[in-house]
């Protein structure tokens, strides 16, 4: 009966804490993906603002050489003013530039004037082509342009105007064109060359150009945060790599000369696969775009890329990073403060649990009140009744029945006092529940009559498991307030199997129990008065 009686509350108690988990399940889900948006929003925030930054400084690098270009193509247009009349400007540009290797000025003539770095501070290079001949001069220069020395170089045949600069630059009339990016042969850095022609009335007397080198960009792009594992690169539209923290991976040597590096040849797994995906993707729809792409032994990466134009091409920057990599401290904070919700849930569930079996106390009662007899603990006549309905349903099963009523109990009530006849109820009850077997129970219609069920008993045993109750209870007076009782029980036993009805079993063992009270009480009776046992000291009903 303990187990029907907590069944309701257990149901209870079971549906409040299932209720609770899947709230703490779906807070600890939603706040994962709250969590997952959240660090995703700030990988690419990240990356965003890294490649932003990127692109800024990458134009910055190249602005100073279109600058002097512009400037100088336009003084030089008039025919009154000569590259040497410049020099100072081109001077005053390189300082506050220092990405500018060297600015000249090229003329269809073959003269050519160029203003470089060196040691002592700068190097003027002249070639000065006449009717006489062809004179060529380099100059040292101090920092303020002050000559320190010079020297003639009859065997330099330099033509600039089989350069390529000069070629681009007469072939781009009216505007700043740029060389692809090449190792210069002075640096030995890789470089880029800014270009534009010198018109004057319509024609092109000669040409302007700055030399810049990507060093430095490379030195900036290490400075970037795309966390521990992450990385930048600057490539153009044909691949070549421009920029790359790693200046050494970004040049190779072919014999005495120095090549650029493709994208396909970086051994930078990561650059590669970020701008592998760029390419996959497409071009851009606006000068910005996020992707996700894997990288090999590395995983789920985020990158963000950028582009500018670049005379007719275009530089992309791409700024990526594993994604664990990218969130560093945000993904741990974020992992703890998971591990502190589940532990938080967990204690909720313990509390909870606590709580709800506390609150629920009062649904054993109730259920006690709904199913179980208030005096004696046993069901009450509902229950036992369902109980009985129960069993007779299946007909291929025999279900045996038994009505009990205590002999002459209301003597005991009326001579003894009520307290004393409930005593004895709860006394008969407790005994007779003992010794009943596993499967059998025992309800108390009201008053002092009992109903018993043995499902799979046939009437035979049945009356055998009766008269052990009877003899249980006869054997031992029931000590009360008023000392002790000899107590004596009257037993009718019937038999059925289904379909047969609750009504019609009972009927059947209360005319059993009818016959043994009148023939003498304290005996049990089969409803098919097979057999009948009495007390030899019988007293009339």
């Amino acid at each position: 009966m303990s187990e029907v009686k907590l069944t309701t509350r257990r149901i209870v108690v079971i549906g409040l804490l299932v209720a609770q988990a899947i709230s703490l399940l779906a807070l600890f889900i939603a706040s994962g993906r709250i969590a997952a948006d959240a660090e995703s929003d700030h990988q690419d925030a990240l990356l965003s603002t890294e490649s932003a930054e990127a692109i800024d400084r990458m134009r910055a690098h190249i602005q100073p050489a279109e600058s002097i270009v512009q400037f100088a193509s336009q003084t030089l247009a008039n025919d009154s003013i000569g590259a040497d009349a410049l020099l100072g400007s081109f001077r005053n540009a390189m300082d506050s530039s220092t990405q500018l290797d060297g600015v000249f000025v090229g003329e269809p003539d073959g003269s050519f004037t160029y203003l470089s770095r060196s040691d002592t501070g700068y190097q003027l290079k002249e070639i000065d082509v006449t009717d006489a001949g062809r004179e060529v001069l380099n100059f040292e220069l101090d920092a303020n342009g002050a000559e320190l020395g010079r020297e003639s170089d009859p065997a330099d045949q330099y033509n600039p105007t089989e350069r390529p600069w000069y070629l681009l630059a007469t072939a781009n009339p009216g505007e700043v064109s740029w060389t692809e990016p090449y190792v210069f042969f002075t640096s030995r850095q890789l470089g880029i060359t800014s270009t534009a022609p010198i018109v004057r009335d319509g024609e092109i007397v000669g040409v302007v150009g700055a030399d810049i080198e990507l060093g430095s960009l490379s030195t900036f792009l290490e400075s970037l945060d795309a966390g521990e594992q992450g990385g930048s690169i600057i490539v153009n539209n044909d691949g070549v790599v421009l920029a790359h923290p790693d200046p050494s991976l970004i040049q190779r040597e072919e014999g005495e000369s120095i090549e650029t590096v493709s994208i396909t040849e970086l051994t930078d797994p990561l650059a590669r696969a970020a701008v592998g995906s760029f390419v996959e993707n497409g071009s851009l729809d606006d000068d910005t775009t996020l992707t996700e792409f894997d990288a090999e032994n590395v995983g789920t990466s985020r990158g963000s890329f950028r582009t500018a134009e670049v005379g007719d091409g275009e530089w992309t920057v791409a700024v990526f990073g594993p994604d664990d990599s990218l969130v560093g401290g945000l993904a741990t904070a974020r992992g703890a403060e998971r591990t502190l919700l589940v532990i938080a849930g967990l204690i909720s569930l313990l509390l909870g649990a606590g709580l709800f079996v506390r609150a629920t106390r009062p649904l054993d009662e109730l259920e006690q009140h709904a199913w179980s007899d208030s005096l004696t603990g046993l069901p009450n006549r509902r229950n036992i009744l369902r109980t009985v309905d129960e069993e007779i349903v299946d007909e291929d099963q025999v279900v045996s029945v038994a009505m009990l009523d205590i002999d002459r109990f209301k003597t005991v009530n009326d001579t003894y006092g009520h307290q004393v006849g409930d005593e004895v109820l709860i006394e008969v009850a407790r005994r007779a529940s003992d010794i009943l077997p596993e499967g059998c129970e025992i309800g108390r219609l009201g008053g002092e009559e009992f109903l018993i069920a043995m499902p799979g008993r046939n009437e035979s045993v049945a009356w055998e498991i009766c008269d052990g109750i009877r003899n249980r209870i006869q054997a031992t007076p029931i000590q009360h307030m008023e000392g002790a009782l000899d107590v004596t029980v009257s037993v009718g036993v019937a038999s059925g199997r289904g379909p047969t009805t609750r009504e019609h079993l009972i009927a059947l063992a209360d005319d059993a129990l009818l016959e043994a009270k009148a023939t003498g009480r304290n005996k049990v009776v089969s409803g098919a008065r097979l057999r009948s046992v009495g007390s030899t000291s019988a007293q009339q009903q």
